[in-house]
């Protein structure tokens, strides 16, 4: 499964790289603090490509009402800590939807997830053998494909700099409790190399 999402995420990035100019072209760099149950702090970096976008206008009593709106996919990786239980290691795509108010730069956006997710185990890990020895494991961890669900909104301040906070429900697959939705929560900066 590991590998699968590292070549599609490859695939998606080469892709883009051959039909355009530049890759750099606006494309945003998202960096975040990202918390597991919002107190497991850790970070998160990704991406963002618009591979469809188009504009719609509205005449209010107020003014014309200008919104951007754009298909997009989101390559990410994320790493919290959880002390004296794990680590966690998260590297996804986000497929979805946006919309930006032009006037003053407010968007959201909502998307669907599909990702790797890796716990490391804090302290010492030990199993047991068919004989009955007892070892000690190093690097002990499980790994799960984790569907996420996601709501975004932010604040485009300038054409090369934003903001933006983040709620996301996952679903590992194959829990050990069978099934349990994990939250994750996000706040951070994006910034437009392109431009």
């Amino acid at each position: 499964m590991f590998r699968f999402l590292l070549v599609t995420l490859a695939l998606s990035l080469t892709s883009y790289s051959f039909g355009q100019e530049s890759f750099l072209e606006k494309k945003p760099i998202t960096v975040s603090y990202f918390g597991q149950m919002l107190f497991h702090p850790g970070i998160k970096v990704g991406t963002q490509y618009d591979f469809r976008e188009w504009t719609t206008q509205k005449e209010k009593k107020k003014g014309e009402r200008i919104k951007e709106k754009s298909l997009f996919v989101s390559p990410q990786i994320g790493f919290y800590s959880h002390p004296r239980n794990h680590s966690g290691l998260i590297i996804s795509a986000d497929v979805g939807y946006q919309r930006i108010k032009l006037k003053r730069g407010f968007y959201s956006a909502y998307s669907i997830g599909l990702g790797y997710f890796a716990q490391f185990n804090a302290g010492t890990t030990y199993t047991v053998e068919a004989d009955g020895t007892v070892n000690q494991k190093r690097f002990a961890s499980r790994s799960y494909f984790l569907p996420t669900i996601n709501t975004e909104f932010g604040q485009k301040v300038t054409p090369k700099i934003g903001w933006f906070s983040k709620i996301s429900i996952g679903l590992p697959v194959a829990y050990n409790t069978g099934v349990s939705a994990l939250p994750f929560i996000e706040f951070g900066m994006k910034y437009n190399l392109g431009l």
